[in-house]
């Protein structure tokens, strides 16, 4: 999960050899909204979605930015707006204007909405008590995963690094945090030695300072503060180390900000980043904090987010039944009971990401789609299964004031795909573009009950380029390494681990792909590794170039 990114990220579904086609749902709404109105307020949902100051009756959902992630936005707000219960498939299967508005007139004039749904589903809920703090699916998964074994394992730490040739004020800087601490409950839920969480009402952050003579010497400290462990049971969850450069130390710096993964996702960084040049600037200026309260709290969050679960469960149960437990056998793997992670980097270069994204687009996917669809064949050749489980992130922000909320909101999504067949390129995007809308379209749903049913997939991360900076401040990112290194889990009492190598994707404004293979390096060895690197970048050549043909067998010879 880095900076302010927005995974265009995808998920799963169809069961065993199946596949589940995520067409959009027959609408149920009826005429309460008149027609006349349709045009123009979808033309502002697309504006608000797609942040683009004007939408032509021609316009093209995915031409204008769109993505999986502002596809449940706009199907959202379609809800909310219109009365129209949407999914995210709508964008996929009508991405013009003029189709959406056709769709949405017809769906008005069908029938009048069942609400008893969603009112026993809101009666399900419980508030969150004076003592128990409100948690999504994610932390819930957390906290199951953090306790089921001895000692207590820890998440770690998302963590960012700027570099700030500015004149940069440490007390403000301090007084800032606090603020944004302060307004962020999330920010100041701990957890007990019991397994349970509660937010309390003071948890500062800790802020520190150090000196390094050159830039090589604040890289090792950088290095050093990354290494570093939070203690999500007594806190602070938000830490932040200023290390000054030089003789001059006025407009040198670099700014390290790390914040428990319990209590945060990668989102959340372009959040707490936009937030903190904001009220740093207002604090420095002498005035208040200009930010305005926040449209919906994190519990609030977390309980609607609740609702939504028991509509989305038989979908889960469908596609997750007889689903397989871990990716068995996996050439290369060595049998440990240990797990550390370790990351083997590898470019694409501009030109090969552009083909890719241009060959996802001609078959309406989106170039997550497009990754996915060689990562599962490469997976399949490599460990001769056609039932392919692979995890994924979404942001789990599927309304546009949710894009406010500072948290741990990500919704990890579980996509079960099918390469069975010999199939092409071309057909394997059909087959990951059906998965991947239909788990997006039912994104909220109780992740610590569907990954105990899979508890080792192998995942995907799919970012899109985020440089972090400090806002009113000229700076830029600085090197630092992207995983605790020195975080070691233990499997459970009397197992092993038999977790799979994750792909991680970071599109590049110019259009190259930084990709990664992390792994348990306890699990693998680094040749095993790079060959995997090797066979996806193979796979990847051959679906830009041959789209229409089998994809080749692995060079290794590994799977069938």
């Amino acid at each position: 999960m880095t900076t302010r990114t927005t995974p265009t990220t995808t998920p799963t579904t169809g069961p065993t050899t199946a596949h589940v086609t995520a067409q959009v749902t027959a609408p149920t709404a009826g005429p309460t909204t008149a027609r006349a109105t349709v045009r123009g307020t979808l033309g502002e949902l697309w504006r608000r979605v797609l942040r683009v100051p004007h939408v032509s009756d021609d316009g093209d959902f995915f031409a204008l930015g769109g993505d999986s992630f502002r596809a449940a936005q706009l199907a959202a707000l379609i809800g909310e707006r219109l009365g129209v219960p949407a999914t995210a498939a709508l964008p996929f299967e009508r991405p013009e204007f003029t189709a959406q508005v056709r769709w949405i007139e017809d769906a008005l004039a069908v029938s009048a909405p069942d609400e008893a749904a969603d009112e026993a589903a809101a009666d399900l809920v419980a508030p969150a008590g004076p003592e128990t703090a409100a948690l999504s699916t994610q932390q819930e998964d957390f906290l199951y995963w953090m306790f089921e074994s001895e000692p207590v394992r820890d998440i770690g730490s998302c963590c960012t690094a700027i570099r700030i040739t500015d004149a940069l004020d440490v007390p403000l800087l301090v007084r800032t945090l606090n603020a944004l601490v302060l307004r962020h409950e999330a920010l100041r839920t701990v957890v007990g030695g019991d397994g349970t969480a509660r937010v309390v009402d003071d948890l500062p952050p800790e802020v520190a300072e150090a000196w390094a003579g050159d830039e090589a010497e604040a890289e090792r400290i950088v290095w050093h503060e990354r290494m570093r462990l939070d203690d999500v049971i007594a806190g602070p969850l938000v830490r932040a180390l200023v290390v000054h450069i030089g003789p001059d130390e006025d407009d040198d710096h670099v700014l390290v900000l790390a914040v428990h993964h319990f209590a945060f996702d990668g989102f959340s960084f372009g959040v707490l980043l936009r937030e903190l040049g904001l009220v740093y600037s207002a604090f420095r200026a002498g005035h208040p904090s200009p930010l305005r309260p926040l449209p919906i709290t994190y519990a609030d969050y977390c309980r609607y987010t609740r609702t939504r679960w028991p509509a989305n469960q038989p979908y889960w149960d469908r596609v997750l039944d007889g689903a397989p437990r871990d990716l068995t056998p996996f050439p290369g793997r060595k049998d440990t009971a240990m797990f550390s992670r370790r990351r083997y980097g590898f470019p694409i270069d501009a030109g090969l990401g552009a083909r890719l994204a241009g060959t996802a687009r001609a078959r309406g996917a989106t170039p997550f789609m497009a990754v996915a669809a060689c990562w599962t064949w490469l997976l399949a050749e490599w460990t001769g299964t056609t039932d392919v489980v692979v995890m994924s992130p979404v942001p789990g922000r599927t309304l546009p004031e949710h894009e406010t909320i500072i948290g741990c909101l990500v919704q990890s999504l579980l996509m079960r795909f099918d390469a069975s067949g010999g199939p092409t390129y071309t057909e394997l995007v059909e087959r990951v573009r059906q998965v991947a809308v239909g788990a997006v379209a039912h994104q909220f749903h109780a992740y610590q009950d569907a990954r105990r049913r899979v508890p080792y997939p192998s995942r995907i991360h799919y970012e899109s380029f985020g440089a972090p900076h400090f806002p009113g401040l000229l700076s830029e990112p600085f090197p630092f390494p992207r995983d605790q290194v020195e975080l070691e889990w233990a499997a459970n009492p009397g197992e092993l681990d038999l977790s799979a190598p994750e792909l991680i994707v970071e599109e590049q404004r110019d259009g190259s792909l930084r990709c990664a293979i992390v792994y348990n390096h306890y699990g693998y060895d680094p040749a095993t590794v790079a060959e995997l690197a090797d066979a996806f970048l193979g796979f990847v050549t051959a679906a830009v170039e041959r789209p229409e043909a089998v994809l080749p067998p692995l060079r290794a010879g590994h799977g069938n």
